[in-house]
């Protein structure tokens, strides 16, 4: 009998049903044979493990030994966006399209620019109504009214940018004009 062919009865011979015939070759190839006589052995170990049921004690204060040490772990590095880069893009980006309209001022680019700053208004006011609305369904401290809150902030910023840069804007575009 090959090591394979023998290999092949082991979990019959485990569970006592191999027939006679064939548990009479297995066990002489057994007698002959180290190797198999050593996957049958770990066989009967595994068998054992599984049939017996296993209980794992806790120590009493397992769950808060747990957390003592859930608790001394340091805290997730936490990478924040970059609120002030963000603001200072918008309002670069407010005081260079402001800029760009004087420089190439007409009568379209002024009623283009009035149009602008009509909607930022009306965006302003559109937003303070939802941010009303939702600070009143999600609580106050909720992050859709810090989200619409800040939206307002940074509408407001660009409407106080495009009025603060007509005043100031429009006299350089005069005199680079000049």
């Amino acid at each position: 009998m090959s090591c394979s062919s023998s290999e092949a009865l082991f979990e019959a011979y485990l569970d006592d049903t191999l027939a006679p015939a064939k548990r009479a070759r297995l066990l002489a190839h057994l007698r002959g044979c180290g190797r198999c006589t050593g996957v049958l052995e770990e066989l009967r170990v595994v068998d054992a493990l599984l049939v017996s049921p296993r209980t794992v004690e806790l120590p009493e204060n397992f769950t808060f030994a747990t957390m003592a040490e859930v608790g001394a772990l340091p805290r997730p590095h936490v990478s924040r966006a970059p609120v002030v880069a963000y603001l200072v893009s918008y309002l670069v980006a407010a005081w260079l399209l402001l800029g760009a309209a004087f420089l190439l001022e007409g009568s379209a680019m002024r009623a283009a620019f009035a149009a602008v700053i009509g909607a930022c208004t009306q965006l302003v006011h559109t937003v303070g109504a939802m941010a009303h609305a939702g600070a009143g369904l999600a609580g106050e401290l909720s992050s859709l009214g810090t989200v619409l809150g800040g939206a307002i902030v940074l509408d407001v910023m660009l409407v106080v940018a495009l009025v603060v840069g007509v005043r100031v804007m429009r006299p350089l575009a005069d005199r680079l004009r000049s």
